[in-house]
């Protein structure tokens, strides 16, 4: 089968030539450095969901990429964030996510105080110290928008506001309402592999016979995947057996495919009319990453009664995390570099956990040639 798409833009399979990578790309440490810095901290990530934050004064604590950021519900119904760390002497302010109830951090050294907001409300002793020092104290900022059901933080100013970062993806997930979902189901998984990895396995579909035999070759039609670059972030037409065809050729693809967006530079969503996967791959180290998956579920579908639509919705799940159990017995479990052999071979171990299997694979493998 072929499938065809209404919007005509998706073109070939893949739009970018096959090219070998560079394995120093996913195993330097300074490179790790440099896209911890050029990258992550100059990019919109989405931290937590909106209904983490339903009333004024509750707050998330988001602890990535070795920060901390406290994102808090104002009285206005407004967002602020701000790095957890007082600016007299560098402690952390808030231990975990909450609600505060009068709206007041304290340190816990000092007990400088701290309103929503991240201004400094309370100095101790303030006699004691230059007030010129103490004018306009407040935590450092970090910019937080609130859109599509999902609060997104960016730690640099020198970044466009969400709408003109997301491009394509702002109308692509848009489509779906997710303020009108709910984050359902979490899983998280700490993998031995560097997160670009990670990302790469999720964004090409020549694995699924084999990696997901048990789960995706008979339900995905891999072969007519469509990607599309909208740089720096792409998407995915993915066509359902025996669903997708029924929709016709000119059914809007949203509603035709498994749509599958990956928002740069590590959160992907993967779209079903009704309900969605998204996931996204922090980095930790060179060579391991942080997997947190999130079940995102909409409104029961017409006909369908909440305990059905619940019943259906753990199937769906339970569905998901089989994929990522195959994913990950089958591809990254115990991903560990072994250095380069002198005839220029990059040689790569995976070892499964529970089998005590080693494969070793040969150049090009980490570019999926």
């Amino acid at each position: 089968m072929s499938s065809q798409f209404k919007d005509p833009s998706l073109g070939p399979q893949y739009p970018l030539p096959p090219r070998a990578v560079d394995a120093a790309y996913y195993l330097d440490p300074a490179q790790y450095e440099r896209e911890i810095e050029r990258i992550f901290l100059r990019s919109w990530m989405p931290a937590c969901s909106s209904k983490e934050l339903p009333n004024a004064r509750d707050y998330v604590v988001w602890d990535r990429l070795r920060q901390s950021v406290v994102i808090a519900r104002q009285q206005d119904g407004s967002l602020a964030a701000w790095h957890n760390v007082c600016r007299h002497r560098g402690a952390r302010l808030v231990e975990k996510s909450g609600h505060c109830k009068f709206g007041k951090f304290k340190c816990p050294w000092h007990s400088f105080s701290y309103d929503l907001t991240g201004k400094c409300t309370g100095v101790p002793l303030r006699e004691t110290f230059d007030e010129r020092d103490l004018e306009g104290l407040r935590t450092v900022p970090v910019r937080v928008a609130e859109w599509n059901g999902l609060v997104w933080v960016a730690l640099h100013d020198d970044i466009p506001e969400l709408r003109e970062y997301l491009g394509d993806l702002w109308d692509e997930l848009g489509y779906y309402h997710m303020e009108n979902f709910e984050i359902r189901y979490r899983q998280s998984a700490e993998l031995n592999a560097n997160w670009k990895v990670v990302i790469d396995a999720f964004n090409e579909t020549w694995h699924v016979p084999s990696t997901h035999e048990e789960t995706l070759s008979d339900l995905m039609l891999w072969r007519d995947a469509r990607l599309k670059i909208c740089s720096p972030h792409s998407w995915m037409t993915l066509p359902i057996a025996g669903y997708t065809e029924k929709a016709g050729p000119n059914a809007d693809h949203h509603q035709a495919n498994v749509c599958h967006y990956t928002a740069f530079p590590n959160t992907i969503f993967s779209c079903f009319p009704t309900h969605l996967q998204m996931w996204s791959a922090w980095p930790m180290s060179p060579t391991k990453t942080l997997l947190t998956a999130w079940g995102v579920v909409g409104p029961a579908p017409a006909g369908l009664t909440e305990e059905k639509w619940a019943e259906i919705s753990d199937r769906n799940w339970a569905h998901f995390l089989s994929v990522l159990a195959e994913f990950r017995q089958r591809y990254l479990v115990s991903y560990t570099p072994r250095g380069v052999a002198k005839d220029g071979w990059h040689r790569l171990t995976v070892r499964v956990k529970r089998g005590g299997a080693t494969v070793k694979a040969r150049p090009g493998y980490l570019a999926g040639s």
